[in-house]
This record gives C-alpha cells, sequence and structure tokens, in this order.
C-alpha cells in the first residue's frame, strides 16, 4: 500500500498540473495578462514592399538579354589588356596554386560544384517551398523575379568585364612556356580572368538567399533561415578559394566577384522593395509556456519543483 508521503507528493503534482491546465478565463482572481510571446512571423508579401514594376520587367529582360549576347557572340580579347601582377596577388598565388594540373584540375572540379550547386538554391530549394508549402504563388513569382533581376544585372556586369578588363589569368606566363598548362592556354578565355565569374554565380545566390530569408522566414526557424545566409556565404568564400587553388583566377578577381555577386544578390531586392516596409508581417502568438513553483513532500521531506503549464 503507498506511503502517506508519495500520497502527499502525487497529490500536490496533480493539483500543480490542474492549476496549470486551467484556462485563464476561469481562474476569477487573476486580471488578464497580455502574452509576452514573440510574434510568429508569416512568409507573405508585406503590403508595403512594392510589387515587381513595369520598368524592372523591361529592365530584368532588356538588361538579361544584352548579358547573353556578350556570353554568347562577343570573346574576351586574344591578347590581355591588362596582367595586372602585383604583390598581393603573386603572394597568394605563391601560397596557395597546386603544382601539378591534376591538382589544379581537382580544384576547378570542386568549384564548379561549389558554384553551380549554390546558385540553383533560391530557384529550386527556396521557391518551391514558397509557392506549395507555404501555398503563396504569388509571393513566389515576385521572389523569382527579384532573383532573376539580380542575375541579369551581375550577369551582364561580369561578361562586359571580361571583355573590356581583359585581364590575363595567372596562368599566362605559363602557358607561354608549356601550352599544355591549362586547357584555357591559347585561348581567348585565357584573358577573362577579372572577375572570377564562378565566385559571381554563387555570391549572388548567397545574397539573395540572406536578404529573401532575412525578411521572409521561408524555412520556419529563425536558426535555419540564418544558417542557410551563413552557408551559402561560406560556400562562396570556399569557391574563392578554389579559383586560386586551380590557378584560373588572382585573388583580387575573387574579391571583386564576390562583391559584385552579393552586392547586387543582396542589394538590389533591399533597394527596390524590402527597405520599404521594414520588419516583415508578423501575427499574434497562439501561445506560451511559464514556469510554475510549487512544494513537494514525500516520505523523505519537504522540497521545492518546479513544472512548465500552459
Amino acid at each position: 500500500m503507498p506511503s502517506r508521503g508519495t500520497i502527499v507528493f502525487l497529490a500536490t503534482v496533480a493539483a500543480a498540473l490542474a492549476v496549470g491546465a486551467a484556462p485563464r478565463s476561469a481562474r476569477a482572481d487573476e486580471a488578464p495578462a497580455k502574452s509576452d510571446a514573440p510574434a510568429r512571423r508569416r512568409v507573405e508579401w508585406n503590403p508595403e514592399w512594392p510589387r515587381f514594376r513595369i520598368w524592372e520587367y523591361a529592365g530584368t529582360a532588356l538588361v538579361g538579354g544584352a548579358s547573353i549576347y556578350l556570353y554568347e557572340y562577343v570573346s574576351p580579347p586574344d591578347q590581355p589588356r591588362w596582367h595586372g601582377n602585383n604583390f598581393f596577388d603573386d603572394a597568394v598565388r605563391d601560397w596557395f596554386v597546386a603544382d601539378g594540373r591534376a591538382g589544379r584540375e581537382s580544384a576547378g572540379k570542386v568549384g564548379n560544384i561549389l558554384s553551380w550547386g549554390g546558385a540553383a538554391v533560391p530557384f529550386v530549394v527556396d521557391l518551391p517551398l514558397i509557392a506549395l508549402v507555404h501555398r503563396q504563388p504569388g509571393l513566389a513569382w515576385q521572389v523569382l523575379m527579384m532573383d532573376l533581376e539580380a542575375e541579369a544585372v551581375s550577369g551582364f556586369i561580369k561578361n562586359l568585364l571580361f571583355v573590356e578588363a581583359g585581364r590575363a589569368r595567372p596562368s599566362f606566363p605559363d602557358c607561354a612556356a608549356d601550352p599544355n598548362y591549362d586547357a584555357l592556354c591559347g585561348t581567348p578565355a585565357n584573358n577573362a580572368s577579372f572577375p572570377s565569374g564562378h565566385t559571381v554565380n554563387i555570391a549572388v545566390a548567397a545574397g539573395l538567399t540572406c536578404v529573401h530569408h532575412r525578411y521572409l522566414p521561408i524555412y520556419g526557424q529563425p536558426a535555419a533561415d540564418a544558417g542557410v545566409c551563413v552557408l551559402l556565404s561560406a560556400a562562396t568564400a570556399l569557391t574563392a578559394f578554389t579559383r586560386i587553388i586551380s590557378d584560373r583566377h588572382w585573388a583580387t578577381d575573387s574579391l571583386a566577384g564576390a562583391a559584385l555577386g552579393f552586392g547586387t544578390g543582396y542589394g538590389l531586392p533591399w533597394l527596390l522593395h524590402y527597405r520599404y516596409g521594414g520588419a516583415p508581417v508578423k501575427t499574434g502568438a497562439t501561445g506560451a509556456t511559464r514556469p510554475v513553483l510549487l512544494p513537494i513532500a514525500s516520505g523523505n521531506g519537504l522540497g521545492l519543483g518546479l513544472l512548465w503549464a500552459m
């Protein structure tokens, strides 16, 4: 048969749970309290954010078309216009470039995977989540157009610089001594070092991801939304590093590519849309837990316990 102390203990716990679970409206001796729980953010378009405008549609199409034209039909110069050797670039190259062609090509493959895989995240992960999971196809359209706008602008600047800057890749002197040093030796593409295109590609995606997840809780948890921004930013840095190891770009090429990509990816959506509305749209909280301190009695003595009740 249970001891008296055990019975007292069980009765005390049951009473505390009953008090904690009781609706606040049933406790007449307590004044209604306003919940301090944080508001829950919604994935929806803030009415204060300007929607994609007609001139943005036209500008995105025009600039995007010009970018494609430059990439497909305008080649970098046959001879470099700029070698760009300097103490910083030379030192970084000496420290990190891979010795053999196999090592350089392996680093290049890693950079390819990072660049193109990271660039796909805003399109193959975030947009389906917004449209299908959060059931916001209109919002998904706005986000898609902001993504395409940033891609068009960054792509146009990148491809224009390939042609106009005409910077020789760091492998240029080695190609002159050994035509088999790199697959690009002897081609106009070896004079398109500035900026690093792979770094631009993933940096745009990082900027887009960071700005969208700042204003839209796409993944539902602040840690997850912040984490994907950190992850793609780190992948951008790693991509830039692989371009140096593979001897395809100088360090300043990679830095410029990161600045250009992240600047357009984050800056354009914020400048043209998000900055007008401030914080994201929020809803009220649905409930919160609160601590309950209660005495505990047992056959072994007395004490205090802490329970969490709704």
